[in-house]
């Protein structure tokens, strides 16, 4: 985790964090050195102060794209209007031209 790279960089002080956190300064420090796993209620605290997502707290670099395009959203809005033999075909005829 990159909590004590994130503090420092904060000005921020081991009693001030856990404070915030309501816990005790020895507590946040085993988080800091990896003895202890923050619960999520922690993280969600932590990203809140250090204004950082989770992902970022935990040293998550891989960033995945849950976006869609506005195709995508045409597609499935007619995929929920269809009935299922047109939801058959349009999945064969993708299915086809997938490579």
């Amino acid at each position: 985790m990159n909590l004590k790279e994130i503090r420092i960089n904060r000005k921020l002080k081991v009693q001030e964090v856990s404070d915030y956190l309501c816990c005790l300064p020895s507590v946040y420090s085993r988080y800091e050195n990896g003895k202890r796993e923050p619960s999520i209620d922690i993280l969600l605290k932590l990203s809140k102060l250090y204004s950082v997502s989770v992902d970022y707290l935990i040293g998550n670099d891989e960033v995945v794209d849950t976006s869609i395009t506005e195709n995508e959203v045409v597609m499935i809005r007619a995929m929920r209007r269809a009935d299922k033999r047109a939801l058959q075909d349009a999945l064969a005829l993708l299915e086809l031209h997938s490579n």
